[in-house]
C-alpha cells in the first residue's frame, strides 16, 4: 500500500474507502433483504431472516473491511501507536473486556469483535483528516433517500407492518397517518430513525448551503415518517445544541462553547442512564406497558443484573438466551435492553458500564477541547448517541455493527485526529 513510506493513495482516501464499505455492508446488505425477502416478524430466539443475497453483500464487504484494515495495519505498523496508546486504551477497553468475558465463558469471538479492532487500528495508524466525514454526511442523504424511495416504491417492504402482514399505520404514533411507518430497508422504523438521528451530524458537515440544508431536510423527513419519536427528539437535541455551540463559538467564546458542549453531553448520558432506574427502583417497578413495552424488558432485564450477574452480566447473547426461556418475564421483541444503560449492564455488568461510558465519557471530552475545529460535530455525535440510547441501543462493540459508521467511525476519527488538523491556530478566549 506504500513505497517507500508514502502511500499509493492519501490516508484521507484510505479511510473514505473505509467508510464507503462499512456502509455497504449494512446498508447493501439490508437493501438486498428488503428486495428478495419478505419482511414479517420474527420473535427472538427464532432464526433471522437473511436471504442469500444479503448474506452474500455481508460477507463479501465483511472480508473487504477486514483485508483492508489489515492492509493498512502492515503498511503502516510504525504509525499505528502514533495517536498515543492511552487512547487505543480507551477505543480498546470495553471491546477488550467482552471478548475476555465471552472467552471466559466458551463463546469464541464474533465477526464484528475481530472487525472492531482492526477498524480502530486502522483507523489509528491512518489518522485521516476529520473533513473525511463529509463522505459519510452523504451517505447519511443517501441512506435517507433510499429508505423514501422504498416508502414510495416497495410499500410492502419500506413501510413497518404488523405481525398479521398488514400495514402499521398506528394513527397515535405515526407522524403522516396515511402514509403509515417508514423503515425503508431496516426491519424496523426504530432502527432508521437511530441511524439517521445520530448520522445527521455528519450531514452538517457538507461543504455549501445547498447541500447541506437540502440534505438535513430530506434526513429530518425520514425521520419524521418514520414516527421514531424518540429519534426525533434525538435528532432536534443535536441540532439545537450543535446550533447552540456554533453561536457561542463564533462570539469568539470558545471556552464557552467548549464547556456548554461538555455539560450538555454529559447531562445527556447521564439522563440514558437514569430513565430506566427511575420506574424500576419504585415499590412497583416498571408499568409493563410504559415506553411501548419497554417497562417490561427494564424490569426483568435490571433486576436479573443486580440479582445474579452485578459486576459481569449475562453475556452478549443473554436476549436471545433468556426470550427462548418458558419463566422468562421479558416479551418476544426482547432483542436488547432497549436502552443503553441497560443494555451494558445486562449484558456485561458494571464492569462494562464504567468501561464504556467511561470511553465515551474520555471521548466527548477530548473532541470538544476549546480549539477543536470540531467541536460542534463532536458533541452533536455525543448527544445524538446519549439521547438515542434513552430508548434504543445505539452503539456496540462486537454487535450492532449497522450503527457503526455513525457511531463508532466518525468518534474514532476525531479522537485519533492529528492535533495540527483539529486546532484552532489563534488562541481561544
Amino acid at each position: 500500500m506504500h513505497r517507500r513510506g508514502r502511500l499509493f493513495i492519501t490516508c484521507d482516501a484510505a479511510a473514505v474507502l473505509l467508510i464507503v464499505i462499512l456502509w455497504v455492508r449494512a446498508i447493501g446488505s439490508l437493501i438486498a433483504l428488503s428486495i428478495t425477502a419478505e419482511k414479517v416478524f420474527v420473535p427472538i430466539g427464532a432464526d433471522p431472516i437473511w436471504p442469500p443475497a444479503a448474506n452474500a453483500v455481508s460477507k463479501l464487504f465483511y472480508l473487504l473491511a477486514v483485508l483492508l484494515c489489515v492492509g493498512i495495519i502492515i503498511f503502516r505498523i510504525n504509525d499505528v501507536t502514533r495517536p498515543g496508546l492511552w487512547r487505543l486504551a480507551v477505543l480498546l477497553a470495553p471491546w477488550l473486556y467482552i471478548i475476555i468475558r465471552n472467552l471466559y465463558s466458551g463463546s469464541w469471538p464474533t465477526p464484528e469483535g475481530v472487525l472492531y479492532v482492526v477498524l480502530i487500528l486502522a483507523l489509528a495508524a491512518l489518522r485521516p483528516r476529520p473533513r473525511v466525514l463529509i463522505a459519510l454526511g452523504v451517505l447519511v442523504v443517501l441512506t435517507a433517500a433510499i429508505a423514501i424511495a422504498f416508502g414510495v416504491l416497495l410499500p410492502d417492504a419500506g413501510r413497518a407492518h404488523l405481525a398479521e402482514g398488514v400495514l402499521s399505520v398506528r394513527p397515535d404514533k405515526a407522524v403522516f397517518p396515511s402514509l403509515g411507518l417508514l423503515q425503508g430497508m431496516f426491519t424496523q422504523e426504530n432502527s432508521l430513525g437511530v441511524y439517521l438521528s445520530v448520522g445527521i451530524a455528519a450531514v452538517v458537515l457538507l461543504p455549501r448551503w445547498w447541500l447541506r440544508f437540502p440534505g438535513l431536510a430530506i434526513v429530518a423527513f425520514a425521520i419524521a415518517w418514520s414516527s421514531a419519536r424518540n429519534s426525533m427528539f434525538a435528532a432536534a437535541v443535536s441540532l439545537l445544541l450543535g446550533a447552540v455551540i456554533w453561536v457561542i463559538a463564533e462570539f469568539g467564546w470558545r471556552r464557552v462553547a467548549s464547556t456548554v458542549a461538555r455539560l450538555a453531553t454529559g447531562a445527556l448520558l447521564v439522563v440514558m442512564c437514569v430513565v430506566p432506574l427511575t420506574g424500576w427502583l419504585s415499590s412497583s417497578g416498571w408499568d409493563p406497558d410504559a415506553y411501548t413495552g419497554r417497562g417490561v424488558i427494564w424490569n426483568g432485564s435490571l433486576t436479573h443484573w443486580v440479582e445474579r450477574a452485578l459486576l459481569f452480566g449475562g453475556g452478549r447473547d443473554w436476549y436471545s438466551r433468556i426470550t427462548k426461556s418458558e419463566t422468562t418475564t421479558l416479551i418476544s421483541g426482547a432483542y436488547s435492553g432497549h436502552n443503553q444503560f441497560v443494555q451494558f449492564v445486562a449484558t456485561g455488568g458494571a464492569v462494562l458500564a464504567v468501561l464504556a461510558l467511561g470511553s465515551l465519557l474520555v471521548q466527548m471530552y477530548v473532541i470538544t477541547a476549546p480549539k477543536s475545529r470540531y467541536l460542534v460535530i463532536g458533541a452533536m455525535i455525543v448527544a445524538a448517541i446519549a439521547v438515542s440510547g434513552w430508548l434504543e441501543v445505539p452503539l456496540g462493540y462486537v454487535d450492532w455493527s449497522t450503527n457503526w459508521t455513525v457511531t463508532i467511525v466518525p468518534l474514532a476519527i476525531l479522537f485519533l485526529a492529528r492535533r495540527e488538523e483539529v486546532h484552532q491556530e489563534s488562541p481561544s478566549r
